[in-house]
């Protein structure tokens, strides 16, 4: 089947359906090839019987302040917000750090402020650019982290830290990248404790749902993409059971699918070699859901990080209190483990490790579920894509710029809160104006 529009936008995440939402409001036809069955990406809800939702994909968001566009959203649809639960009794970082002697907390507050200060120098419009970026490119987060910290137990803290918001292990994540999203999500300390604020009553697929609705049939799904064509003519896009023709096309999925498709003429050598090596996170969400929230009224046992698989554990109850529970992430290489030994290893696995943190009653969830991230075909893995060593100051300036015809949206591209969900509507914002912009300037020189 042969299709023509102005736009093809690739991908249904929320980042996708905002960028074709704001071109169609410029008055430009816009069609949405998404390769799964789903419409909403990393954001993925699961509902109870009862309706209750939980996110086993993006959850929460910050404050309107930090955050505006998610939060017109939210208002925009009708949906309601509900703050999160206090989560200081269940930071299995800052629990164990309270208890460390004087020296040791020293340490920690030196290394944090030292990565602030680094974090400060780069440029996040272009962190190839920074001071000492080809340097601080060459080595992992690991290597700094054993050059500026002596402590073993501060160590394994600061893994389980970069586990946590990355899923990634230190030894394969460029420290300038690390760095650049230290920067851009406002500082280490505002980083782990801001996006924190709030969850979505409904779940945020429920969102990226009811802005697909009023795209209607220009939202495709099951159209796997396999090859863009691209010249001064237009672009031809060839998908499962679809060939679109348009005269601009939006890539608004992660950096590592843009590698799965065959472009002709071919993209940059560069731009190529640069989304063939990013890679995706490794990440493995699990609930357990309680008859009631025993973690409130007591402390938590503290345990040494390499005694556990989980990284972190946040409660997670309903807004309306009827579904206590705990949401606890498996995150880089203990995910990439835990994948291949099942569900039900995996779920004995995860309540073990949360009844030697919060006591026996763990171990009697009434529900138990989790999602593993790794095994979405066209995602592969979560939160999103990092840069290993190198990458960052060999091409990844140009992530977000256009070719010819070709446009690129995600959150990987935001240069603000890279990895969340208002990074994706930045970008979604970023591509759309581009688009627009391209056409207005093709129709003002004649070429059609």
């Amino acid at each position: 089947m042969e299709e023509r529009c102005d736009v093809v936008v690739i991908g249904a995440g929320i980042a996708g359906v905002e960028t074709a939402r704001n071109i169609r409001a410029a008055g430009c036809s816009v069609i949405v090839l998404e390769a799964d069955r789903r419409v909403g990406g990393r954001l993925l809800t699961r509902r109870l019987t009862d309706g209750t939702s939980f996110d086993l994909g993006g959850q929460w968001i910050g404050t309107p302040a930090e955050m505006p566009r998610v939060h017109r959203l939210v208002h925009e649809f009708g949906l309601t917000l509900f703050e999160q639960v206090d989560e200081a009794r269940l930071d299995m970082t800052a629990q164990p750090l309270e208890r460390m002697d004087r020296l040791t907390q020293a340490e920690w507050a030196w290394f944090k402020a030292k990565l602030d200060s680094l974090a400060d120098t780069i440029d996040v419009a272009n962190p190839s650019r920074s001071p000492n970026a080809v340097k601080l490119d060459s080595i992992s987060v690991e290597e700094w982290k054993r050059r500026n910290l002596d402590s073993p137990y501060l160590r394994h803290i600061f893994d389980q830290v970069v586990r946590t918001e990355y899923t990634v292990e230190p030894k394969d994540f460029s420290f300038l990248h690390f760095l650049s999203t230290v920067k851009t999500n406002g500082g280490l300390e505002a980083m782990f404790n801001s996006s924190h604020s709030f969850r979505l009553v409904e779940g945020f697929e429920t969102l990226v749902r009811l802005m697909a609705d009023e795209l209607g049939d220009a939202v495709r799904l099951g159209c796997q993409v396999y090859d863009i064509e691209h010249d001064q003519q237009g672009v031809r896009v060839v998908a499962d059971g679809i060939n679109v023709h348009g005269r601009q096309v939006v890539l608004a999925i992660p950096p590592n699918q843009v590698a799965r498709i065959d472009f002709a003429p071919m993209l940059p050598r560069r731009r190529m070699w640069l989304v063939q090596r990013m890679e995706m996170g490794s990440v493995i969400k699990c609930f357990a859901l309680y008859d009631k929230p025993f973690w409130r009224s007591r402390s938590m046992t503290v345990m040494d990080p390499d005694e556990l698989i989980i990284d972190h554990v946040l409660d997670a109850t309903s807004h309306d209190g009827r579904h206590p529970a705990l949401v606890a992430f498996i995150g880089g290489s203990d995910a990439v483990y835990w994948s291949d030994q099942g569900p039900e290893l995996r779920k004995q696995a995860v309540l073990e490790n949360l009844a030697r943190v919060f006591g026996e009653e763990a171990l009697y969830p009434s529900t138990y579920f989790d999602h593993d991230w790794q095994t979405e075909p066209f995602i592969g893995g979560g939160y999103n894509c990092y840069a290993p060593p190198g990458v960052m100051t060999a091409g990844y300036e140009s992530i977000d710029e256009p070719i010819g015809r070709i446009h690129f949206a995600g959150t990987e591209t935001a240069q603000y809160f890279e990895g969340y969900i208002e990074g994706a509507l930045t970008s979604a914002d970023r591509a759309a104006r581009e688009v627009v912009a391209a056409l207005r300037q093709e129709e003002g020189t004649g070429l059609q």
